[in-house]
């Protein structure tokens, strides 16, 4: 064959206008549109068969090279397990017994797996762990009142039987709302000899119960009436409490209220002409902080006391409380509520030193039991539609992110309805791996061995190790990003609340495609100032160092900056340089000519278009272009094959370049005209984009000084916050939450610093960036 690249038409990298108060999303969106309308080839069907050769359809072999253009972490976990290093030791390249790298066929058959679903807009292969409801924060406002504390009576098939507090009036004070949950200060002794305080064991028993820090634990208290001096609103507060059956002098009740006020006069104080009431509750106590890791006593002070009776027949107050039934949906909401707990911290350490019960002892919390405690929310018609472990805590969405995925993107079900890529790289059911239901794809990669992998020298060993900038993962909260409307497209404007995320319903919204990284375009190899930008700081400056990158200042997105928190972040030690050159073989049979079509024009992406391999893609590493050998690849029919054992020649006739050639320049025209929205994207991802930078979200207030705070910081969660706060500002003229743009429209993409700005806004695509004029193409 000769070696001649079958071309595909593209632009290069699309020349965004410079803007000093914009960044890039490290990831975007390849879309999804309905496959109902795909040409015959590209529907679902049953996968040819490996018992014979087809007369009509292709095998061989595809002689491939991949080349890196930016530096690639090939991570070796196992040599650094094998070396006794502990999980904090930074990880070196897989090299085999030379020091050449190793590239895993796995790899490399994972990236062009991920590639071709999306050009052929397949199925997903895989999807497991997203038919889970998930969870965000609630917002701290005035909505957290209208919960209601409730004490688990009984537990059915499914079922949960609540006791409910719906309110603890006090006599004279009806004219004013009080929240029925007593407040319960930490450092309040429990009354019994030597006082308890949350740690002395005073009962019985190698491991006896504590009064306070258990959830659950009924107690007699003493409660009073105050209000709250800095935000003017009464609520309970407890006096003395101690364990079912004994009781708490009154004096001592007084002067431990007297006492409370005057080490903290700032706090409350107690309404006069109320007296204390004696009162039997539940303890819902979780422990946690705030903020998350301070010091314990100096953020959070109280927990609460469920009041579930009044002790005296003449008590000043009235308690209403009501006995409901809550069914299956609830409970399985609460139950997710508590696992997106877990899911948000699963990374960090010392979760029992940071937070509540219901985030280190998620296994106890996510099964309700008798006498646990949580809050309960009503709708607008009075019906119950939560439970939550804490007032400010999180609430889930109505459905799952499956129910988003329209049923034919899903993972295939039976093997006579698999998917373009399912045929060709194989399938397993999902969740049925016991079964035996599979299929074996046509395609196998034979990795680079020998003098096919670049040699020892292409394996550059850092000066020092170097923390990588942490890698996010998806967050329940950004779910603004990952979220379109019934089409898919970005969402405009919603609130930050749990109805305007993952519905319940099918057909209501849909996820916004398959997650796929931009190339990192200003930082390539061939860019002026590449290698400076690769070029770690020998030291941590503040602020960051910013080296000249084809002409403009940028910061190395890569490098941790200071504060960054190691149990959360990778360090490596060395990587594979950018011009390594793997050498290897992609073996095919019983192709169909779309089939091989569709890999061949994503085997011929023009120059400068790069997939990606390896760890770190969000932060530019990895980007490689992948090329066809054409001199050493052989391709042809079966009918081919068949001549050869009719002439018995030593191997089938294969064509020329020109067929191969010919079948992904009539690829790329049916994307044009069938699916130019998955062409325009996924060429968009893998071209990247220059004129802006590329990281994940940063805050920077708007302002003359704003440039200056645009550097790589420990913290991302900032910009977040910002965007939610506004889109929660109701009747505002800047209250637009702003959603990722289209990857298939560039002018969409670039994001603000400050996302609270008066900004105009590309409001059709949900974007903020504007509209370059003609000729800002790179070609």
């Amino acid at each position: 064959m000769s070696d001649q690249r079958p071309p595909v038409d593209a632009d290069g990298p699309k020349e965004l206008r410079p803007a000093e108060r914009s960044f890039l999303n490290p990831y975007g969106f390849v879309p999804i549109p309905d496959r109902d309308g795909l040409p015959e080839p590209l529907r679902d069907g049953p996968p040819a068969g490996h018992d014979r050769y087809d007369a009509t359809r292709w095998s061989g072999t595809i002689a491939v090279r991949v080349t890196t253009r930016t530096p690639m972490l090939i991570p070796d976990h196992g040599r650094r397990a094998a070396d006794g290093d502990g999980p904090d030791a930074p990880l070196p390249v897989r090299v085999d017994h030379a020091g050449r790298p190793q590239l895993a066929g796995s790899a490399v058959k994972g990236a062009l797996r991920s590639a071709y679903e999306a050009i052929t807009n397949s199925r997903f292969g895989v999807f497991t762990g997203h038919d889970q409801q998930l969870a965000i924060r609630a917002t701290a406002d005035k909505s957290a009142l209208q919960l209601r504390p409730a004490v688990v009576d009984e537990v059915g098939d499914g079922t949960v039987h609540l006791q409910v507090i719906r309110a603890l009036r006090p006599d004279g004070h009806s004219d004013e709302p009080v929240h029925p949950a007593a407040w319960l200060p930490r450092r309040l002794a429990c009354h019994r000899p030597g006082g308890c305080r949350g740690r002395s064991n005073h009962n019985e028993g190698p491991h006896p119960p504590r009064c306070s820090e258990e959830r659950g634990r009924e107690v007699d208290a003493w409660i009073y009436l105050a209000r709250h001096r800095r935000r003017n609103f009464l609520f309970w507060r407890v006096a003395g409490y101690v364990e079912t059956g004994r009781e708490v002098p009154r004096d001592r009740a007084e002067w431990d209220r007297d006492r409370a006020e005057q080490n903290r006069s700032r706090d409350a104080q107690h309404i006069a002409d109320h007296p204390l009431v004696r009162v039997r509750g539940v303890v819902h106590w979780t422990g946690s902080t705030f903020p998350a890791g301070g010091v314990r006593g100096k953020g959070k002070h109280d927990e609460r006391l469920f009041v579930t009776d009044l002790l005296d027949d003449d008590s000043p107050v009235e308690l209403d409380y009501s006995l409901i039934k809550v069914d299956e949906s609830l409970v399985t909401g609460w139950s997710a509520v508590i696992d997106s707990y877990q899911r948000a911290h699963d990374t960090e350490r010392d979760l029992k030193g940071n937070y509540g019960g219901y985030v280190w002892d998620a296994k106890r919390w996510r099964t309700l039991q008798v006498w646990d405690t949580l809050y309960v929310e009503y709708d607008e018609h009075g019906s119950p539609s939560g439970l939550y472990p804490a007032m400010i805590g999180r609430k889930p969405f109505p459905g799952a992110p499956l129910t988003s995925l329209p049923v034919s993107h899903r993972p295939a079900t039976d093997r006579t309805l698999l998917s373009p890529a399912d045929r060709v790289f194989g399938w397993v059911r999902q969740g049925r791996d016991d079964d035996g239901v599979a299929h074996r794809g046509h395609l196998r990669v034979l990795p680079p061995d020998g003098d096919d992998a670049p040699g020892a020298d292409s394996v550059h060993r850092l000066p020092r190790p170097l923390t990588l900038v942490t890698l996010n993962s998806p967050k329940p909260s950004q779910f603004l990003f990952y979220l379109g409307d019934r089409a898919g497209a970005p969402l405009r404007n919603p609130r930050r609340h749990p109805a305007q995320g993952f519905p319940d319903a099918a057909d209501v919204r849909r996820l916004r495609g398959r997650k796929t990284y931009l190339t990192h375009a200003e930082v390539l190899d061939d860019v002026p100032g590449a290698p400076a930008y690769w070029t770690p700081p020998a030291e941590t400056a503040d602020p960051p160092q910013q080296p000249q990158v084809g002409g403009r200042p940028r910061y190395r997105e890569y490098a941790a900056p200071d504060g960054a928190k190691p149990d959360v972040s990778t360090v490596v030690s060395h990587w594979v340089k950018p011009g390594a050159t793997f050498r290897l073989t992609l073996q095919v049979d019983n192709f169909s000519r779309m089939e091989l079509a569709a890999l061949l024009w994503l085997l011929s992406l023009p120059d400068g278009a790069c997939l990606k391999l390896g760890l770190g893609k969000p932060l530019g590493f990895g980007a490689v272009r992948v090329e066809v050998d054409w001199a050493d690849t052989r391709l042809f029919t079966g009918d081919r094959l068949l001549d050869r054992y009719r002439t018995l020649s030593l191997s089938p006739t294969a064509d020329g370049a020109e067929v191969p050639g010919r079948l992904a320049a009539a690829y790329d025209g049916m994307l044009r005209q069938r699916m130019p929205e998955v062409r325009d994207g996924f060429l968009n991802t893998a071209y990247g984009f220059v004129g802006v930078p590329v990281h994940y979200p940063r805050y920077a207030a708007d302002g003359p000084d704003q440039a200056a705070q645009t550097g790589p910081r420990a913290t991302t969660y900032d910009w977040w916050v910002a965007n939610d706060k506004i889109g929660n500002q109701r009747d505002s003229r800047r209250g637009r939450r702003l959603s990722l743009g289209t990857s298939a429209d560039p002018d969409s993409l670039p994001l603000p610093y400050d996302p609270t700005t008066d900004q105009p806004a590309n409001r059709r695509t949900g974007g903020y960036g504007h509209r370059p004029g003609p000729g800002n193409h790179r070609r």
